[in-house]
């Protein structure tokens, strides 16, 4: 018996997505901290937080307690 985990290929998505989404936050905070800050910079970084937080959790779940919430789900708290 093998120790390897499969996940869901929406879950495969949800992570992909986490990557680029923190990405983005990276790249406004580094442009926060060079002075380039206006209120769009700060809107989006916490726009980005909250997206990948989200994001976080879904998958924790979903890895963690089974299917616990539907890929609808994931789309509706995104958006």
């Amino acid at each position: 018996m093998s120790d390897r985990t499969t996940i869901s290929s929406a879950t495969e998505v949800d992570l992909m997505q986490i990557v680029a989404l923190h990405r983005l936050l990276d790249f406004a905070v580094s442009e926060a901290l060079a002075g380039n800050v206006d209120d769009s910079v700060l809107e989006g970084v916490v726009i980005l937080t909250r997206m990948v937080g989200r994001k976080v959790s879904l998958v924790a779940n979903r890895l963690l307690g089974g299917d616990a919430f539907s890929r609808d789900d994931c789309n509706s708290c995104c958006e």
